[in-house]
């Protein structure tokens, strides 16, 4: 998939459906449309790759994406963080931060790349008369639209929902409610899992599976607190028997065991520019080169830690947790070059095996786990009143064999009885702490969590942006209330409650 999935051959000109304008207003009969361009399944495919390509760059996964979202969350401090990364750990962002801007630009370009594919769509081709790989893509096309628009609303609430490629500057609409972009999202995942393949040859890995998007839209509905709904998704992919937990948890987070069991949905990463120049292929490009990891591997190795792991997530760790040592570089720890000085945030980083100084980038895939549908499970279990099988579902995961090893109990212990729902709510909200630190997870948790009143639980609100509702969502881009003149028209304000 590293070779086939970055495809950029439409990447300009699909960006350029919406963005380029003839100053002289005339027709080239010889421009490449998307009208004109789809003629082939093949084709469709390059539209799709394009979208990944989105989703895997510096706007989205590959950077601003990871700080927007693990940023907010309580696992994270810093003291010196600079520029508008800044402001969003300290909980000050306002209407022109730069990383809310290109988040919000990623997943729309995502989004019209989506629906050019999805709305072209190839009705004769000889190369592929079944149309399965015509179908195939452009369910993947519905999936990448989906986790879009659940990405949007749970992020910004109501958001304009297109769902036809632009094609002219005056194709502006007004934000609809954040209920409609659920349902626009549940619907593409919806549509999505029934079209899309379990698996694929080991050259595709990494496209979008039916495992994958029954796992987003169980997260969509739990954002919905809707965990029966939730439940039905998540037991799919359970009951798919594709999925196990590795032995380790170390084996999630480095290069050599990409694609192994417990991945259910990987954003794919190049290597290095030096190595893809050797290979002659697009990822010279440099663009999927994972800089947000390349910052952290750079704070470590120079000693200058600017953003580290707070003191509420380094003592949720109990004593002899393996995971710990997954998650965070101690003072004394070894890694590539030698010994830590410093505390240091270790998921992801090539620090196991990269013993220069400097700012390395990390190629390494995100990941989608196993481990998190299994905890996703866990909390719908205890919703339904059916502990027991909660309990199970904690239970998979310190059944892994290192925490078996290391001696973790299961549960209930003396620390999580688990005798009743808040004290099972509390293991829940325990094991997804400790277990999808810095993973992307922690933040949307606490916003669902909060909006359900269910916040107490951790002792209170511990996120220090939450002031009122003002940070509950993020302030709509000045640049997009500028730029798009019907953005608040339709009874619905072009910004959110206090900024």
């Amino acid at each position: 998939m590293k070779k086939h999935m970055l495809l950029i051959g439409l990447i300009g000109f699909l960006t350029g459906l919406s963005s380029c304008e003839n100053s002289l207003d005339t027709v080239n009969p010889n421009a490449v449309t998307a009208e004109t361009y789809f003629k082939t399944s093949a084709e469709l495919l390059k539209g799709v790759n394009a979208a990944y390509t989105t989703l895997n760059g510096s706007y989205l996964v590959g950077n601003a994406y990871i700080w927007l979202h693990d940023l907010r969350s309580d696992d994270f401090v810093g003291t010196t963080l600079a520029d508008d990364r800044g402001e969003i750990l300290r909980g000050t962002l306002g209407v022109n931060n730069s990383y809310t801007e290109r988040v919000w630009k990623g997943f729309y370009i995502v989004i019209h790349r989506c629906n050019v594919v999805i709305n072209n769509t190839v009705t004769s081709d000889p190369d592929d008369p079944s149309g399965q790989l015509r179908n195939r893509v452009v369910a993947e096309a519905r999936f990448l639209r989906g986790l879009a628009y659940f990405e949007l609303a749970s992020l910004w609430g109501g958001v304009p929902l297109i769902t036809k490629p632009v094609t002219d500057f005056g194709g502006f609409v007004p934000r609809s409610t954040q209920k409609a972009v659920y349902e626009a999202a549940i619907q593409d995942l919806k549509d999505a899992a029934a079209a899309l393949p379990p698996t694929y040859e080991a050259a595709d890995n990494g496209r979008a599976t039916s495992g994958a998007a029954n796992t987003l839209l169980g997260r969509v509905y739990m954002q919905l607190n809707d965990y029966a709904n939730a439940k039905t998704a998540l037991e799919k992919v359970r009951n798919s028997g594709l999925y196990a937990l590795s032995p380790t948890s170390t084996e999630n987070f480095q290069e050599e065991t990409e694609f192994n069991k417990e991945s259910v949905f990987e954003y794919v990463f190049a290597p290095s520019p030096s190595a893809a120049e050797d290979e002659g292929d697009d990822y010279a490009q440099g663009q999927y080169r994972e800089s947000t990891n390349g910052t952290r591997q750079y704070d470590m190795n120079t000693g200058n830690g600017i953003v580290l792991p707070s003191p509420g997530l380094k003592n949720e760790f109990e004593t002899g947790d393996p995971r710990k040592k997954t998650t965070i570089y101690e003072v004394g720890d070894k890694w590539a070059g030698g010994v830590m000085t410093q505390e240091s945030w270790k998921k992801y980083t090539l620090s196991y095996k990269n013993p220069t100084p400097g700012n390395v980038t990390s190629a390494i895939n995100r990941r989608i786990r196993y481990a998190e549908v299994l905890l996703m499970l866990a909390e719908c279990e205890n919703e339904a009143g059916t502990a027991q099988a909660a309990i199970a579902r904690l239970n998979d995961i310190r059944n892994r064999p290192e925490l078996k090893t290391a001696g973790l109990p299961t549960y209930p212990n003396a620390k999580y009885p688990c005798n009743t729902k808040d004290e099972i709510l509390k293991a829940v909200m325990h094991e997804k702490r400790v277990e999808l630190a810095g993973e992307q997870v922690r933040n949307r948790d606490l916003l669902r969590w909060r909006a359900a009143g269910k916040l107490a639980l951790l002792g209170g609100e511990p996120i220090p942006y939450f002031q009122g509702n003002k940070h509950a969502l993020l302030p709509i881009p000045q640049s997009e209330i500028d730029r798009n003149t019907a953005l608040g028209t339709g009874g619905v304000s072009a910004q959110n409650p206090g900024y």
